[in-house]
């Protein structure tokens, strides 16, 4: 595998030139609801699946396929193979279908007793490796290391399922998808890897064309997927940096979903009939996306910061969506990411941009669908952040029956304060979230004395202090003075004076000689600092 730096360089150097990307938008984080299991080995390699159906998930890890319900609760699973790598089941959930690199055979197993019930042997196509099930046709990519690869077609109706190659050689084991009347073939460890589009409808498989990896810079891809109709493939590769979205009639590429920013494309699954994209990364800041598929709006994100997610190791379950991880102690985990092929819903909250320490700070919000209907009484779990990142939490905020919230909270303490809000979702939408930040100063006075009286051409001494928080203000203040003249109550304006700096113990002095005689109106003001808010102050002077 490749430097990270070097791998982002090259997808950010392809991306620059590929198609204007779809909408995205800022999504919200996972929730505390969602689980990560140990599934009990030490994993090195980046070869693990996993599949969902019959209410259980399956993980292939080497020499055994491990089985957990879909709560990530492990349930038992089947040992005593050889080199597992991709697995498909069929379309009841009764069938899982396993390639065996280590003994160059598809296991056929059965998903209630989790019995092997019989063995494809593939001795003449060594290490299959990817699987694409579509009815009763399997299609197998195979290849070593040391290559060639291929792929080849199995009838698992027939007792005895004898291969049939498909197109020509490959380097290495491609990527396989399959759906409708749609077979796609990915090729796999190579700059500009093309897709391979087969017509499947009429039994033998017709080549349809080809999408150009070169065409649309793809480089190293890594995975598949197809809509139900075989008509929209989606694709995860190191570069473009983002994933794409093709019309398998056309063969031309027609979204894209994400930035080369997030980190590597790896992984790539369809949810809700078509209706979600859920996008793993590799080496970025965000493991886990999910975009709507039409408009490409992010609608949800999550990292495990202490794990990477492996290629081609993100499925649906229902709203919900399993990853599989390698974590930094080389652990293999099923994290499981819950509701986000929910309805979404809509948090929003507001706070004064600015407030004083030691008053109260009044925060509300809603919580809505995305039609604006409220949700009804729902608790939220609100935590408050400051500046250095201690967290603490306020308990007992809970929506109204029209889904409006407030509360009240004293910060302890000047900076920024973070008012994290955030609902866990139900059974019915997805989870939410939404912040403000409040910025706290200390409290600052000014004042200014003088003469009440004085006399044209005479100078007159004004003095005053400026104190932040009940102590001088920082080193360099500066107090800004307005005068405006009164003759018989009317004002000729008012006039700037030169800025009066403030002394070290917060005091100031200014001068100023009256040209005319009338009534003097100085007001002095100051801007305040960053954590101290503003004062003025004012004094008038009679002159004749």
């Amino acid at each position: 595998m490749r430097h990270p730096l070097v791998r982002r360089i090259a997808a950010h150097c392809a991306a620059a030139g590929l198609l204007t990307g779809l909408l995205t938008v800022a999504a919200p984080a996972a929730s505390a609801a969602d689980t990560t299991t140990d599934l009990g080995v030490t994993f090195d390699s980046y070869t693990a699946d996993l599949v969902v159906g019959g209410g259980r998930v399956f993980v292939s890890a080497d020499d055994r396929i491990i089985v957990a319900d879909t709560g990530g609760n492990l349930t038992g699973g089947v040992i005593g193979l050889s080199g597992v790598r991709e697995l498909a089941m069929n379309a009841d959930d009764t069938r899982l279908y396993a390639a065996l690199t280590g003994s160059n055979e598809v296991a056929e197993i059965d998903t209630a007793s989790l019995a092997v019930t019989r063995r494809i042997d593939l001795s003449a196509h060594p290490c299959p490796s990817t699987l694409a099930l579509l009815g009763e046709r399997l299609w197998v990519g195979h290849g070593c290391d040391n290559g060639p690869g291929g792929v080849v077609g199995l009838d698992l109706s027939a007792a005895t399922p004898a291969p049939v190659a498909v197109g020509g050689e490959h380097l290495r084991a491609p990527v396989l998808a399959a759906a409708g009347d749609t077979l796609v073939i990915g090729q796999t460890s190579l700059h500009h890897a093309d897709m391979l589009v087969y017509d499947v409808g009429g039994g033998t498989p017709e080549l349809r064309g080809t999408i150009d990896g070169e065409e649309w810079r793809m480089d190293y891809l890594r995975d598949l997927a197809l809509t139900s109709d075989g008509t929209t493939l989606f694709s995860a590769a190191d570069t473009p940096g983002h994933f794409t979205r093709y019309d398998t009639r056309t063969l031309a590429a027609t979204g894209t979903y994400g930035d080369g920013w997030d980190g590597y494309p790896s992984a790539v699954a369809l949810g809700s009939g078509g209706s979600y994209v859920a996008a793993g990364r590799q080496w970025g800041s965000t493991d886990l996306t999910l975009y709507d598929a039409a408009t490409g709006a992010a609608m949800f994100a999550a990292d495990q910061p202490d794990a990477e997610l492996l290629p081609d190791g993100v499925a649906f379950s229902g709203p919900d969506v399993f990853a599989l991880l390698r974590s930094s102690a080389n652990r293999l985990l099923l994290w499981r990411v819950t509701g986000v092929a929910l309805p979404t819903s809509n948090l929003t909250v507001t706070a004064p941009a600015r407030a004083y320490v030691g008053s109260s700070v009044t925060v509300e919000g809603r919580l809505t669908r995305t039609d604006g209907k409220a949700l009804g009484l729902k608790p939220l779990a609100v935590t408050r952040r400051l500046l250095d990142g201690t967290k603490e939490p306020i308990a007992g905020v809970t929506t109204q029956k029209n889904g409006a919230f407030t509360f009240e909270d004293t910060p302890p303490d000047i900076g920024e304060v973070t008012y994290l809000v955030f609902w866990d979702g139900d059974d019915r939408y997805r989870r939410s979230s939404a912040s403000v930040t409040v910025t706290v100063r200390h409290r600052s006075t000014l004042t200014m004395d003088g003469p009440q009286s004085g006399v044209v051409g005479t100078a007159m001494v004004l003095t005053g202090v400026l104190t932040a928080g009940g102590k001088p203000p920082s080193p360099g203040a500066t107090v800004t003075v307005q005068r405006s003249v009164y003759v018989d109550n009317v004002s000729d304006g008012s006039v700037k004076l030169p800025p009066v700096s403030v002394n070290a113990d917060g005091t100031y002095t200014f001068t100023d000689t009256p040209a005319i005689a009338g009534r003097y109106s100085y007001l002095a003001l100051w801007s305040g600092e960053v954590t101290a808010g503003p004062a003025k102050a004012t004094h008038q002077i009679m002159v004749e």
